[in-house]
């Protein structure tokens, strides 16, 4: 033994002699080497140990939701908007974008003048189409043809005694052959007369004639309705979203002029992808706050989801989502119609479930398995859950409340190992 001892102290002799020999940045990086392996010497038994660092999470019953979120511009429900009814002039303009007007205010006309005289000249037409059918009521067929009837039997007569006083030498022939045209004119006109009452001529002219003076009705109401509509006037009290053109252009009949919103209601459309579009049914809640009012919330409920996807075009490429209305339900102080607010629509809501977060979950096997710690002892524990929110998942079996999970459990953890608890938290 002891010449072992003798042995070993010549060999580190020996490499002292041989160390002095090296050049002193050689020795500095040996000292390197050995200080660095003295420190993994030191950490070795702690990280090779059977005990391996973790986190948990203490589980426990809580009230948990789902959320959708999104974002939009808020939009006044009620719109009042002004077209223009004929090509025409914009005379006046009294309003701008922004403009708070209150019901019954004058906004601005076109030329009011030219749709005044078309509409007098209609009022004319339909006067001279009324008496047409006046007079052609009074006129009946029947009547007629008695009236030329008895026209024609008296030139008929006539006719026998001029020809009787010719035969006398009694009138000249020149007579003779205008009673002879007289007749002719008489048998016309009778048989005019009884062609009418044949086919019924009189009721079919008061028919056309009646046709033509409701047209001229209708003409009538509608250019005194493009007179009104070239006057506009508010019909309720709100806020000047859009103005369309300028004093003394010309527009063109169906171009869009204004735009009042009355801010009494309000409410977003948003598009919502269709992932969670699946989840928005009408009538939830949402929870609306506002960048431009910080620290306020207001309430509002889902008005209306979209039965169909819309594809828009983006820089990113095609993005398609589900156009969803929220309307703004109570208090909207200080919301002013054009605001970008947040939107979080809860579309689930479970009070005093077991929940579990994501990160402790594992799949293994088609399972999902957790891996609870007890008495310092990880155990693989196969755990049901149903879909919860966005950071956990409700436990239906599996688990129990007050115990330990690993959150972010290390790849090569098994059951049955040692674990230290290295940070213990509460379930979010």
């Amino acid at each position: 033994m002891e010449s072992e001892l003798q042995q070993e102290s010549h060999q580190q002799s020996g490499l002292r002699q041989k160390i002095k020999g090296w050049p002193r940045w050689l020795k500095w990086a040996l000292c390197i080497v050995i200080l660095l392996g003295t420190a993994a010497a030191a950490a070795v038994p702690r990280l090779s140990g059977n005990s391996l660092p973790v986190n948990v999470i203490n589980i426990q019953k809580q009230d948990i939701e789902r959320n959708v979120v999104a974002s939009g511009r808020l939009e006044a429900v009620d719109k009042q908007e002004f077209f223009a009814p004929v090509d025409s002039t914009l005379m006046e303009l009294a309003v701008e974008v922004g403009d708070r007007v209150k019901k019954g205010q004058f906004l601005g006309r076109l030329d009011t003048l030219e749709l005044g005289r078309r509409y007098e000249q209609a009022k004319a037409e339909l006067a001279g189409k009324q008496a047409a059918l006046a007079a052609g009521k009074a006129v009946r067929d029947d009547l007629t043809l008695k009236q030329t009837k008895a026209q024609y039997d008296q030139a008929k007569n006539h006719l026998e005694r001029i020809a009787f006083l010719h035969e006398q030498g009694a009138v000249t022939t020149e007579e003779l052959e205008s009673a002879r045209v007289d007749l002719a004119r008489a048998d016309t006109e009778y048989q005019k007369a009884q062609i009418k009452v044949k086919e019924g001529a009189a009721a079919k002219e008061v028919s056309s004639l009646e046709a033509q003076v409701a047209l001229a009705r209708q003409e009538v109401a509608q250019t005194k309705e493009r007179l009104d509509l070239a006057t506009f006037v508010a019909e309720k009290s709100g806020v000047v979203l859009f103005v369309g053109e300028e004093k003394g252009n010309r527009v063109q009949e169906g171009t869009r002029l204004l735009v009042v919103g009355s801010d009494d209601e309000l409410e977003v459309t948003t598009g919502v992808n269709e992932i969670d579009a699946g989840n928005l049914e009408v009538g939830q809640p949402v929870q609306i706050t506002c960048a431009a009012l910080p620290g306020e919330k207001y309430e509002g409920e889902v008005k209306r989801v979209a039965a169909a996807a819309i594809s828009q075009q983006t820089s990113a490429g095609d993005m398609v989502s589900v156009p969803v209305t929220i309307q703004l339900q109570g208090n909207a102080e200080n919301l002013k119609l054009g605001y970008t607010v947040d939107l979080a629509v809860t579309t689930m809501t479970r009070k005093n479930v077991l929940t579990v977060p994501f990160e402790a979950l594992v799949n293994k096997d088609g399972h999902k398995i957790v891996y609870v710690v007890q008495n310092g002892v990880a155990r693989e524990r196969t755990v049901d859950t149903e879909q919860g929110n966005e950071l956990n998942d409700i436990i239906t079996s599996g688990l129990k409340d007050g115990e330990q999970v690993i959150i972010n459990p290390p790849p090569l953890i098994k059951d049955g190992q040692e674990v230290t608890i290295a940070d213990a938290g509460e379930i979010r």
